[in-house]
């Protein structure tokens, strides 16, 4: 009654009010074998008795095959049993594909308890195991462990030998290869620290070139990629690894891969072109190496990827500003913006040209002097903009805005000069 009462601690206050037999069985509890047959005893507890039924043959189950004493470990959902009863998914034990076959259920016991007008079950089974069954399936599994080991083995070899080549590009599948079989079947665990060690290592050495060019059927640009490893032997290209394209707060756009010789390209439409950094490209290992999310998840990879700057090599742009007031100023600090993001500011031979339209409204004091102090005035001054980037060798528009800005300030000078600020900010941000 003790052994029911562990297995449900809310039956100490239930009533029994249903039993399958008077006696409780003696082998409850108790695992045991007799010439031909090993029996193994299982116990739970359900508001359904079809449920506690089966969980409670599950627990003999796993029982039965914990006693094979294996090195291998994978989920028990994998065990194949003839009792017509599956292990818990949840349930972890040491086997690899188990077939517990020959099985069957010998025996069931169950107690039904009533409480606050609420039923459940402790269902209590036996399960028995022919022994010839049983020996033959742990020499089967002690044989595929040993293959297993081998494997892991020959792959860790050909992983160390393609690194001494420097051919990284093709010791990184043996490497994963290697490290999941650990994690799978727990096999040469000692291993794991070194190998993830070494896949970090082969990881840190991608690099990428990137050259940018005006895409001729988009209003936007193609990045021509290339993913290579480098070290003091040369470079090997990251044969068709894919990567994620994304914004610079993280936002998956798309997935592209890379040929055999570890180009790409990819064509942004309608992007920004006077930031300094617009995207980025993450190596997606998951997709390039077909691994399982809880396997990944449960390693800390190095993460690779570098940040696509559409500006490149000091890219030169021609500004051309026309205003119904003085430019003079506006000029000034577009330009010392668009330096600070990377471009320089010529007179010709530009990659890009720069066309603003700047059309200024009259500064106007406000009546919302309480904001300031009492002796002091509040002006704000407007202008209409329109800015468009065009590509310099084909005159083709990338992009265009239109917008109102407002500048505020205690003098119509400074509000003035906050407004030109606003609409250089407002231009670099936009285009």
């Amino acid at each position: 009654m003790v052994f029911c009462l562990a297995c449900n601690t809310s039956v100490l206050q239930a009533k029994v009010v249903e039993r399958s037999s008077k006696k409780m069985p003696d082998w409850i509890g108790k695992n045991s074998e007799d010439k031909k047959s090993l029996y193994f005893a299982g116990s739970a507890a359900d508001e359904k008795f079809d449920v506690a039924r089966k969980l409670a043959i599950n627990d003999a189950l796993t029982q039965a095959v914990e006693s094979l004493d294996l090195t291998m470990s994978v989920n028990t959902e994998k065990i194949i049993s003839d009792t017509g009863s599956f292990l818990d998914s949840r349930t972890k034990t040491k086997t690899s594909k188990v077939r517990v076959l020959n099985t069957k259920v010998k025996d069931v016991f169950f107690e039904k308890y009533e409480e606050d007008g609420k039923s459940s079950y402790t269902v209590h089974a036996l399960v028995e195991y022919n022994k010839k069954d049983y020996e033959a399936e742990k020499a089967r599994l002690a044989k595929e462990y040993e293959q297993i080991q081998q494997n892991l083995k020959n792959r860790y070899s050909k992983a160390n030998d393609y690194t001494g080549k420097g051919l990284y590009s093709d010791a990184l599948p043996e490497l994963f290869e290697s490290l999941r079989l650990i994690y799978i079947y727990g096999v040469s665990q000692t291993l794991e620290p070194e190998i993830t060690s070494k896949i970090n290592d082969i990881l840190s050495k991608i690099k990428f070139k990137n050259t940018f060019s005006v895409s001729e059927n988009h209003s936007g640009i193609t990045a021509n990629i290339f993913a290579y490893f480098f070290d003091k032997n040369g470079t090997d290209p990251c044969k068709k690894y894919a990567f994620a394209v994304k914004t610079v707060n993280n936002f998956s756009l798309e997935t592209i891969y890379c040929d055999e010789d570890g180009k790409a390209d990819y064509t942004f439409n309608k992007v920004s072109y006077l930031k300094k950094s617009n995207y980025k490209l993450e190596l997606d290992l998951q997709t390039t190496f077909n691994l399982d999310e809880d396997f990944y998840n449960n390693y800390s990879f190095k993460s690779v990827y570098d940040e696509l700057n559409f500006l490149g090599n000091k890219k030169k742009i021609k500004i051309n500003i026309t205003s119904d007031k003085s430019a003079g100023e506006l000029n000034s600090i577009l330009k010392s913006n668009l330096v600070q993001n990377g471009f320089v500011a010529v007179n010709t031979n530009a990659d890009f040209i720069l066309n603003v339209n700047f059309k200024f409204i009259e500064s106007a004091k406000t009546e919302l002097k309480s904001l300031y102090s009492d002796d002091s005035d509040l002006y704000i001054s407007s202008a209409d903009v329109f800015a468009e980037l065009l590509s310099a060798d084909k005159n083709t528009q990338i992009n265009s805005i239109t917008s109102q800005e407002k500048g505020f300030g205690k003098t119509s000078k400074k509000s003035y000069t906050e407004l030109l600020q606003k609409i250089s900010v407002t231009i670099v941000n936009s285009l």
